[in-house]
């Protein structure tokens, strides 16, 4: 077996191993299990229209007798092989040399995707690197069609959607396109019908002024530092507050709580850490993301872009900021290390350093996103960002690191 397949296993036994304990207890899980359990009266939007996984888990859990919690671990498990799979797949495919495998499958990331099985995350992960995958080798149709699940499982795949029709720009038939118009127009239908099944939320709100009350309210939460407060969500006790003139729903109160660092220490943290040196790295390739052979143009197009996407709207997104910016995985497993492997010379002897940092890096905010204090985040934030600066000079101090035409002898 070639060594570099070693690493996908490895990354199987510790993300199990670190991922396994308090999964039930992550946020919104507790939705999820509603779902599996067919108590979807109980559950609002939008966690209400994510049906795939809670009823996959559900019907593992029924066909097995063990319940629905054994149910959502097992799909969790077959997600996770099936992700590790793929991925790998797509890197042997690009021909990815060892020092690529290991980047990316020691990295704490499959730790926090596994440990979230009950969130509709990984089960998204896996049916993204499944169209990804089939793009790469010329199944179109095929990957289109995936967009029917991959909507019930999480709606954000109208971004994967977008994403698709900019990296297909000129490059698809129109019969081929109705294909995935289709599919996402018949998930949307299902996941709307049982959407409206579940309460409304608390703040009394529509499904688009829910949205944008979240993208204001995370906004000055991760941003700003200036965590808002409101009669239907009373997180603090505010230091200036407002009477409306006219409701927001069942709003109609505002406030402001005490400032606070919490949002950008953990949005820093995030962003510079979750994916290593990643962002050094992408900034010290900017000029070069242009796709050439063996890539194909569309994978490469839409990794970038929805990856991008994906990890700069983070801050507008919730207060789960490392999760939140682990959606934008195909700019860093894919797009990044394509870049890495075709314009750099990896044999060089001080790239082994750059690993180093790299592993340092994405563990170092791994251990930060659990001190569960401001400080300890804010701490670790500015440290994962030295080191991605430390990563950037020392790439320009590399001799001969890059190669002209992008073409990798060592390919």
């Amino acid at each position: 077996m070639p060594k570099r397949l070693l690493f996908p296993a490895g990354c199987l036994c510790f993300a199990i191993l670190l991922g396994l304990q308090g999964a039930v207890y992550a946020p919104d899980a507790g939705y999820y299990r509603l779902l599996a359990l067919g108590q979807r009266s109980s559950v609002p939007a939008p966690f209400s229209a994510r049906i795939l996984g809670p009823a996959i888990a559900g019907w593992l859990g029924r066909s097995t007798g063990l319940g629905v919690d054994t149910g959502f671990l097992l799909l969790g498990l077959i997600c996770l092989i099936a992700l590790v799979t793929l991925l790998t797949g797509l890197l042997w495919s690009l021909r990815a040399p060892t020092a690529i495998f290991a980047a990316i499958f020691l990295m704490p990331f499959w730790v926090d995707i596994f440990h979230d099985y009950y969130l509709p995350d990984l089960l998204h992960a896996f049916i993204l690197a499944a169209i990804l995958l089939l793009l790469l080798h010329g199944h179109t149709e095929l990957a289109l069609l995936l967009l029917f699940p991959a909507y019930l499982a999480r709606e954000s795949t109208a971004l994967v959607a977008v994403c698709l029709v900019f990296a297909f720009w000129r490059r698809i038939r129109l019969q081929t396109a109705m294909i995935g118009v289709g599919a996402l127009l018949c998930a949307v239908l299902i996941s709307r019908h049982y959407g409206q099944a579940g309460p409304g939320s608390v703040h009394g709100m529509g499904g688009g002024a829910y949205i944008l009350g979240k993208l204001v309210w995370s906004f000055f939460k991760n941003v700003l530092g200036l965590p808002l407060w409101s009669n239907t969500l009373p997180e603090c006790s505010p230091i200036w507050s407002s009477t409306l003139p006219f409701h927001l729903g069942a709003i109609s109160t505002i406030g402001l709580c005490q400032p606070s660092l919490w949002g950008p220490a953990r949005l820093l943290l995030a962003w510079f850490g979750i994916f290593g040196v990643g962002p050094a790295l992408v900034l010290a390739l900017r000029r070069k993301m242009v796709p050439n052979p063996p890539c194909p143009a569309v994978v490469f197009r839409f990794c970038t872009l929805y990856g991008a996407i994906c990890i700069l709207t983070t801050p507008l997104l919730g207060a789960s900021a490392d999760r939140l910016v682990e959606y934008g995985w195909p700019l860093y497993f894919v797009a990044l290390p394509w870049l890495l492997f075709t314009h750099c010379d990896l044999r060089q002897p001080r790239m082994g350093w750059i690993l180093l940092l790299h592993l340092l890096t994405c563990w170092l905010a791994w251990f930060g996103f659990r001190q569960q204090q401001t400080t300890g985040y804010l701490l670790a934030g500015l440290a994962v960002l030295a080191l991605n600066g430390v990563t950037y000079f020392f790439i320009h101090t590399v001799d001969n690191l890059w190669i002209e035409g992008g073409k990798n002898p060592s390919l």
